[in-house]
């Protein structure tokens, strides 16, 4: 149990220089920060949300996939943080779904990940600071050199060597002046943002069992409810929870209502709205309609904001693309390998060579330097992220670009001037397999 001054002393203060500042801190933004003090470099962990985990601890139990590969370890920050919440006991952490879509997955207790997080970080050595949205980058000669953060009547600075957008929506990129792509490429599309919630009071085995015989009658049941004017959503998914008798309760936004932008106030508000109604409805359906399993089931809570699944994209110096993941094209810049399927819910879903390789230039943008951004705001066409976009491949992804920001710190080069054959061995010796 740490201190009470040993946690003052890694909540980071205004003005003070970072080698690395990472900002974002769901999966992406905990691997960067996490490999990165690993290696040695002063490191920060900006968070604009009052807590850490990005949509593992937002979604209540939504499953954290990829995280091991065929029930094997991926290595470095995905063993540091299994070992972590299987420390904690049965409560917090258990083997998840082994499904197609949903493989080599843990749901987590996301209060426990929480507290997991936070300690997985004070061991690496980063510090970290809550509370932070970003809103500025100091550029300099097309130079990020440091950042800056907004809350309430208190405006912080942080200086740095290197950053890492690890934000999801690139909003450190974005105020760097990266050129950006958003949504799909030809039609103003997006894929669904959704407001999970969670119940308890689930036979969770008789659930289970009737989703899997019985999937048309669960369908025709919604559409039933739909009908009698319950608010639903376009399709619903169940992970069991790591208390007994909870499942989070994963779906497909609002159904009749599409192309929402996870980066506009205004739709993210509407989700808001109707995710709430689509929660406390989902217990009316369950217990009128007496879906096997839930007859008696009731809401705990909804998530505790929206989960967006894609917005902006940097533009870098190299775009990956849906065929990359589809042939498995080979890099010699290699840094990370992305497993499962492509996912881009029901705009899309197909197979893709699962484990196909991600190139270090994909982190880099074309135009501004001192600057890599890891996770979903990497450089990629709207199905090119699709590919393999789960939160275990987005950890792999930060943990990468925090490798690559400590070795440019350390060879006092530029991110896009790093040698990247340093990054793979410094990898390898962590057991990640490239």
């Amino acid at each position: 149990m740490s201190s009470i001054e040993t946690v003052r002393g890694r909540v980071a203060r205004d003005r003070t220089h970072f080698d690395v500042i990472v900002a974002g801190g769901g999966p992406a933004g905990i691997g960067a920060a996490v490999a990165a003090a690993l290696q040695g470099a002063k490191t920060l962990l900006l968070e604009a949300r009052p807590y850490l985990g990005g949509v593992a601890s937002t979604a209540l139990w939504m499953p954290m996939n990829r995280m091991v590969t065929a029930g094997r370890p991926r290595g470095g920050v995905h063993d540091l943080l299994l070992a972590k919440m299987r420390s904690y006991g049965r409560d917090a952490c258990r083997e998840g779904k082994r499904t197609f879509a949903d493989g080599d997955g843990f749901d987590f207790h996301p209060d426990y990940l929480r507290i997991g997080l936070f300690e997985l970080l004070e061991e690496s050595g980063a510090h970290y600071r809550l509370y932070s949205p970003v809103s500025g980058a100091d550029v300099q000669g097309e130079v990020v050199v440091g950042v800056r953060t907004c809350w309430k009547d208190t405006d912080a600075w942080f200086p740095c060597s290197v950053a890492i957008d690890a934000t999801g929506d690139g909003d450190l990129a974005a105020a760097a002046g990266v050129e950006m792509k958003l949504g799909y490429e030809d039609a103003p599309q997006f894929m669904p943002v959704s407001l999970v919630f969670a119940l308890c009071g689930v036979d969770v085995d008789r659930l289970e069992t009737y989703r899997r015989e019985s999937p048309e009658a669960f369908g025709q049941t919604i559409e039933a409810a739909r009908r009698d004017g319950y608010a639903t959503a376009v399709w619903y998914a169940f992970d069991r929870g790591t208390v007994p008798g909870v499942v989070s309760v994963n779906n497909g936004g609002p159904y009749g209502v599409s192309g929402l932008n996870g980066a506009d106030p205004a739709d993210l508000t509407l989700v808001e709205r109707l995710g709430a109604r689509i929660a406390v409805d989902f217990v009316s359906i369950a217990r009128r309609y007496r879906i096997p399993g839930l007859e008696e089931s009731s809401l705990i809570r909804v998530g505790a904001a929206a989960s967006v699944r894609g917005t902006r994209r940097i533009v870098g110096e190299y775009e990956v693309t849906v065929d990359d993941a589809r042939g498995g094209t080979e890099f010699s810049d290699v840094i990370a390998r992305k497993y499962g399927v492509i996912d881009a819910n029901q705009i899309y879903m197909g197979e893709m060579k699962s484990g196909f390789a991600y190139p270090y230039r994909a982190m880099v943008p074309r135009r501004i330097d001192g600057l890599l951004a890891a996770g979903r705001c990497g450089s990629a066409t709207f199905l090119g992220h699709a590919a393999g976009k789960s939160m275990g491949n987005m950890m792999a992804l930060g943990q990468a670009a925090g490798v690559a920001a400590a070795v440019s710190v350390r060879a006092g080069t530029a991110p896009r001037c790093v040698d990247v054959s340093r990054v793979q061995t410094l990898l390898r010796e962590m057991g990640v397999d490239l």
